[in-house]
């Protein structure tokens, strides 16, 4: 029975290694994967214990593998109806060599669909098949343990980049580790009945108390000694040079969107400019579904997209996106930017977004991001600062005059676009130094591509980062599925501050009220209009333009765990607590063993005679340090354990005499009396002390230093 119920605590150590990839794949995905590769291994094992030798046992187990994961998960057809066949054992094989370095280049937790989850098979039946061989042929204590601590580093290693944490599962770990122990260890029933309460009660306050830790906030990621292999970039038609076309084809069904919310769609997200043409520099992942930067931002809204005639490989989302799910998929970590990487007519895929909300007052007092690409205007094909350069700064000063911060200067500069120029979508595509010059000088007429690369290098004129987003309205349409066309095409810019990001604005006017004095800007959002008049209004006091000498350092938002908050403080006792117990469980067997173990038979005989005394404080036995001679204590004890006490206790009193002050060396024989003796004791005071007073002696501080 000790024996079965060791290998059941080394298969929930294996499982619970296996799990402990939660957050480099999708718990749903992980459960069934871990349970199937640490259960089965371990009834292999037993059923052939006592029928197989070792090495007969590691090929069956390795078979069973093989047949699981091509059933499972490469759908593979088997020989003979259950062997499996060789596309499959190359498949697993390449699969477990693989895993690693996609995980590591994939935005976790990967695709639920992920073959890479053949690595947590692997290392958890290995695992399992280790520890179990080790609990039913050997006598070792915790060696079956050591199997799985392999797996939870791995699991440690892989997923710090994910979500979530892998302290629960390592406290978990441990728990089952004392429980194998105490398993393995212990002399009656009545003992693990005893000690396996306590041990859930430890394993429940290392769950609750370790995530709140400072330490465990910020682990460090062994990401950072791996070289990434760089983002891939994806070429295509740039969404701007697309827009011209769409407007011209204004009922051409582009996609369908189903969501409650009336925020803008972005699509692509345009932050170099060449002098010609502006083009995006993001570089794609693969991603499982999380999308990295600014989580737990914004209120979130999910949408669920279906494309119909949309080209190019870019797919809309309402900024800023958290979550994707969907075959195919690669994001930009910088920008949130969606790509597909396969067929796109016909395909589904859903997004969860935060939307961000601004307040007019923390814009006032915003300032420049320190983004030199941001801000760059490159010279003309000879080296030279082209003319329009000169220009454009003219035009950007006259346009912001006044302007009594960064951000007004940024709200004057759209409310001027939208002013100077009527929204014309006949107008004739081109977005380069010419087109602009041409726009703001003499035609005056242009589309949303004019207006908003317009935006974009005035403000880098005048020394605001700025980027061009393609995107589109959020359409028309009843029942909460909205109808995307390729007149509802919209470019708007965005203004980088510090502390803050990425602000949008939208400098093109409606097409019913533009020009001659109309400010109302085309598919500009509520929240935007209501920031801009807030920016635009004349404050009492008039405020100094920060500059890069002056310039305050914003103050971060702390970090949950980095601040000494309730929960800190309430983890403080409770990890010391958690501590000490751990300390009296782990230190009194362990010292024992030590003693046990020593290397020289007279310090064999002194470490049990030690021992003894340690197991006669229980009784409440005065120690030799109560000014007692060993043969006194002996004397003593057997008043108080009877006359079954006397000979293993003068015994022992004398081999201790001998072996600490006696001429004669004592020998091995003398050393395994002494102990079994020891033992004898040990049954006595078992016999004579109740449950209760074993259990608060194991728990004073004197337990330490017994």
């Amino acid at each position: 029975m000790r024996g079965l119920v060791s290998v059941g605590v080394a298969a929930l150590l294996a499982a619970t290694a296996g799990l402990a990839f939660d957050g480099v794949f999708p718990f749903a995905a992980l459960l069934p994967v871990a349970g199937v590769a640490a259960g089965v291994p371990c009834v292999l094992s037993v059923l052939l214990y006592g029928r197989l030798p070792l090495w007969g046992t590691i090929p069956v187990s390795v078979l069973g593998w093989l047949v699981a994961v091509s059933a499972t998960l490469f759908r593979s057809e088997a020989w003979l109806g259950f062997l499996p066949g060789p596309a499959a054992v190359r498949a697993a094989l390449l699969g477990v060599r693989d895993a690693g370095g996609r995980l590591l280049t994939t935005i976790l937790p990967a695709a639920p669909d992920s073959t890479a989850v053949v690595l947590v098979s692997f290392l958890v039946w290995a695992a399992a098949l280790a520890g179990t061989e080790i609990a039913l042929r050997s006598r070792a204590v915790m060696l079956p343990a050591l199997a799985a601590l392999p797996v939870l580093a791995v699991a440690v290693v892989l997923g710090v980049a994910g979500s979530g944490s892998v302290v629960p599962y390592a406290a978990v770990f441990a728990g089952l580790t004392l429980l194998l122990g105490l398993v393995r260890a212990a002399r009656s029933a009545g003992t693990v009945a005893v000690g396996v309460p306590l041990l859930a009660c430890l394993v429940l306050a290392a769950v609750v108390t370790a995530p709140a830790l400072p330490m465990a906030g910020r682990p460090y990621d062994v990401r950072r000694l791996v070289e990434q292999p760089p983002p891939r970039p994806i070429n295509g038609v740039s969404a701007l040079d697309q827009v011209s076309a769409w407007l011209q084809n204004p009922q051409r069904e582009l996609f369908t969107v189903g969501t409650a919310s009336e925020a803008n769609l972005r699509l692509a997200v345009l932050d170099t400019f060449d002098g010609v043409t502006w083009t995006s520099g993001a570089g794609f992942v693969p991603t499982g579904g999380r999308v990295p930067g600014q989580e737990g931002g914004g209120d979130p809204v999910t949408q669920r997209f279906t494309l119909q005639k949309l080209p190019g490989p870019w797919l809309p989302a309402a900024d800023r996106p958290l979550l994707v799910k969907g075959a195919g998929i690669v994001v930009d970590p910088a920008t949130g930017m969606l790509a597909g990487t396969q067929a796109r007519e016909g395909m589904t895929y859903e997004v969860t977004s935060g939307i961000r909300h601004y307040t007019g007052e923390e814009l006032r007092g915003a300032v420049p991001a320190a983004d030199p690409a941001a801000l760059r205007l490159p010279d003309g094909p000879d080296g030279r600062t082209p003319p329009q350069r000169a220009r454009l700064l003219a035009i950007a000063r006259r346009a912001t005059a006044g302007a009594q911060s960064p951000t007004q200067r940024a709200a004057r500069l759209a409310a001027y676009l939208r002013k100077h120029a009527v929204n014309d979508v006949n107008s004739p595509p081109g977005h380069g130094y010419r087109s602009i010059e041409f726009f703001l000088t003499e035609s005056r007429r242009g589309t949303t591509e004019q207006f908003a690369a317009s935006f974009a290098l005035l403000a880098r004129a005048i020394g605001l980062p700025s980027r061009i987003v393609v995107g589109f309205r959020p359409g028309s349409g009843s029942g909460g599925v909205r109808q995307v066309r390729g007149g509802d095409v919209l470019a708007w810019a965005e203004v980088e501050f510090e502390g803050i990001g990425w602000v949008p604005f939208y400098p093109t006017p409606s097409r019913t009220r533009s020009g001659g004095g109309g400010d109302v800007a085309e598919g500009a959002p509520k929240q935007a209009r209501e920031i801009e008049q807030a920016i635009n209004s004349d404050s009492s006091e008039p405020k100094q333009t920060p500059t890069a000498a002056n310039r305050a350092t914003p103050t971060p938002a702390p970090r949950p765990g980095g601040a000494a908050g309730p929960l800190v403080w309430a983890a403080v006792p409770a990890a010391a607590l958690l501590a000490y117990l751990l300390a009296v469980l782990i230190v009194p067997p362990l010292r024992r063993m030590r003693r046990r173990r020593a290397a020289a038979p007279a310090a064999r005989v002194v470490g049990a005679w030690r021992q003894t005394v340690a197991r006669l404080r229980v009784a409440g036995i005065p120690v030799p340090s109560d000014a007692l001679t060993a043969g006194e204590v002996a004397s003593l004890a057997e008043s108080v354990l009877g006359p079954a006490a006397c000979e293993p206790l003068t015994t022992l009193a004398d081999l201790a005499n001998l072996a600490t002050f006696g001429a004669a060396p004592v020998d091995q024989a003398d050393a395994d009396l002494a102990w079994r003796h020891f033992g004898g004791v040990d049954a006595l005071v078992r016999q004579q002390v109740g449950l209760a007073s074993r259990l608060a002696h194991r728990l004073s501080p004197r337990s330490l230093v017994g």
